[in-house]
């Protein structure tokens, strides 16, 4: 049975993008409780599902980014699906799409027409460059993104550029596509005009250069990769204990006193080399071999305990396994197990969001590839039997 609750419960998007920046601004959507109409090629469906691994034939990256859609499979290069698409269209609010410019065009679904069909609908567009500029008909992919925008000239060691461990530039765009789009619904709501947003991946990871665009605005020399560290705060970063790494981030003076009775070094709080932040920016190689040489002394369970019972900003650094399976995770209720018809029991992380006089319960399993084909053309656009047999002889 597929159910829907929250504040989006009136609002039906179709999905016409694959892989992952589109998927997961609608994942973010359905979680709120909009109806997702996800249209699939024949035959392949999604990219992603044909990314493994597997279980029992269903892949792991579309199983944990398309929870809570309907997957239609219609033809778009034959008329009656193209017929179909268009009749999709007028009984829709938003369309979400991840093609190159020129493409939504060659298929017969330009942005102007389908603002002449329906011209209070929101087109959300996304793609690796926007719509205009020299790199406009680009294809571009994350690691592309990540490349050109700054972001993996610092990640990194110095010298030594890194691509973040996850794909963050199309991940953003799905944070993006979904703030674009509510923003979009308000507006319509209160005008009945509907927005076109030409959302690029390169705008958005360029916008989250913050403080580092602001250094080089204010001096313009370049900002450089410091690997764990910060720039401008110390002590800051990735240290060894007994046992392993851990991360400290003392921020203030306050937390630096803190961090000094912690240690058991509290003469450090009137050193010259490292009582002000300044000074231990200018001493920062001195300080944290200090440092390592103390945590070093202790396990990063026992220094975790001292950390929290003095109120030092400190953490163990997890992996993925540590993280799914750690208290404060579990305690949020985040991760959730539902039944799927091919997979079985299937666990994913659930959303981040939650009101604490609403609860979110859109837990509905991801759809197998055209599983509610012929449920969307006879319950939502009211066909006849026979229309739907011609539109799925198109396969």
């Amino acid at each position: 049975m597929y159910t829907r609750n929250g504040p989006l419960t009136h609002i039906r998007v179709l999905d016409l993008s694959q892989t992952l920046a589109g998927p997961f601004a609608t994942t973010i959507l359905s979680d709120l409780g909009a109806e997702i109409i996800k249209i699939e090629k024949p035959g392949t469906g999604d990219q992603t599902r044909h990314f493994s691994p597997y279980k029992n034939g269903e892949s792991h990256y579309f199983l944990s980014i398309n929870r809570n859609k309907k997957s239609v499979v219609i033809n778009l290069k034959e008329e009656e699906g193209k017929k179909a698409l268009w009749d999709l269209i007028k009984v829709s609010d938003v369309i979400i799409e991840k093609f190159r410019p020129e493409t939504m065009t060659k298929l017969g679904f330009s942005h102007e027409k389908i603002k002449k069909q329906k011209e209070n609908i929101i087109i959300c567009s996304i793609s690796a460059f926007g719509k205009t500029g020299p790199l406009g008909n680009k294809a571009g992919y994350d690691i592309i993104v990540q490349a050109l925008s700054g972001l993996m000239s610092l990640t990194g060691e110095p010298n030594d550029p890194v691509r973040a461990g996850i794909p963050i530039a199309d991940l953003v765009g799905g944070l993006y596509g979904a703030i674009s789009i509510l923003s979009a619904l308000i507006k319509k709501e209160k005008s009945n005009k509907g927005l076109i947003i030409d959302e690029s991946l390169l705008d958005n990871m360029v916008s989250l250069l913050g403080y580092f665009s602001g250094s080089y605005f204010m001096t313009e020399e370049n900002p450089q990769a410091v690997g764990d560290k910060h720039p401008f705060i110390a002590p800051y970063g990735k240290y060894k204990a007994k046992d392993g790494f851990m991360v400290l981030a003392i921020y203030t003076e306050k937390f630096w006193n803190l961090f000094t009775k912690a240690i058991n070094k509290i003469e450090w709080a009137d050193d010259s080399r490292f009582k002000l932040n300044e000074n231990r920016i200018l001493n920062e190689n001195e300080l944290n071999f200090e440092i390592e040489q103390i945590l070093q002394e202790r396990s990063i369970e026992e220094w975790t305990i001292i950390f929290n019972k003095y109120g030092v900003p400190s953490a163990p650094i997890l992996d993925v396994k540590g993280i799914l399976n750690y208290p404060q995770v579990k305690s949020r209720n985040l991760i959730k197990e539902i039944e799927h018809k091919q997979s079985g029991n299937i666990k994913f992380i659930g959303t981040p969001i939650k009101f604490t006089n609403e609860k979110l319960n859109n837990n509905n399993p991801p759809p197998l590839l055209g599983e509610h084909t012929e449920d969307v053309l006879k319950n939502i656009l009211k066909y006849d039997k026979n229309k739907i047999i011609k539109i799925l002889n198109e396969y």
